[in-house]
């Protein structure tokens, strides 16, 4: 696999959320692409945004400590704005801008049992509304 298509693999696993499996697959990359290259800044910052997403702010700002020290003036200016952010204090969240859903204690058993109780239940009714039909049939059948 090409260094281009491992880049564009990351990407997709970080929009999807698989933050492990990008940092699997971008780790073998770090260690082939020097940080003060082209391809190794950009394989770290996005090692940067699959740490902040498992909730390693403490390996993402050391990695944006050493990007604010290459040469490319954009890349530097990235990672300052992401130490900003992530040694930025963590302000409250009022109450209201959170939605809270109460636990519900089912038993799997017993959540299992319901759905086939649910289920005979409707194979009944059709069951049921089939015998209908065929006694209506047959009634109007002269």
């Amino acid at each position: 696999m090409t260094t281009s298509s491992t880049i564009e693999e990351a990407l997709t696993l970080i929009e999807r959320g698989d933050y492990g499996q990008c940092l699997s697959c971008l780790e073998p990359l770090s260690k082939e692409h020097p940080i003060n290259t082209q391809e190794g800044a950009q394989i770290r910052m996005l090692m940067i945004t699959a740490w902040m997403g498992q909730g390693e702010d403490q390996k993402a700002i050391a990695t944006c400590r050493l990007l604010t020290k290459i040469k490319d003036p954009e890349i530097r200016q990235e990672a300052k704005q992401l130490i900003s952010i992530l040694e930025a204090p963590n302000l409250p969240r009022p109450e209201n801008w959170s939605i809270h859903i109460p636990h519900i204690d089912l038993e799997p058993n017993t959540w299992s049992s319901n759905l086939k109780a649910n289920k005979k239940k409707k194979s009944q009714y059709i069951t049921h509304q089939l015998d209908l039909q065929k006694h209506l049939m047959l009634a109007f059948q002269v």
